[in-house]
């Protein structure tokens, strides 16, 4: 599913227009890189929490020569689903 069909979907459930839920889910999206960025951690009831994790530094390899290259350390992003959600997909 892509983000048209999403807006479609969400327009469709609460009435509102296209334009007004894609807006919505920018302003989301936009709320939700910003306070990664901060370090902070971002809770949505019913779906789960993002953050940012740190990673270390570590050895990687090349899989087309097998030389060992060094990957350096950086950030990701991880979320986890709450109860509820993780249910539903069983």
């Amino acid at each position: 599913m892509k983000k048209p069909d999403i807006v479609k979907q969400v327009s469709d459930i609460s009435g509102l227009t296209q334009t007004d839920v894609n807006s919505a889910i920018k302003a989301l999206v936009k709320v939700i890189q910003d306070n990664l960025k901060k370090g902070e951690t971002i809770s949505l009831s019913g779906l789960g929490s993002f953050r940012a994790k740190a990673r270390k530094a570590r050895q990687g390899r090349n899989p087309k020569t097998g030389d060992v290259i060094p990957v350096p350390a950086g950030k990701k992003v991880s979320f986890k689903p709450t109860t509820t959600l993780r249910k539903i997909i069983q």
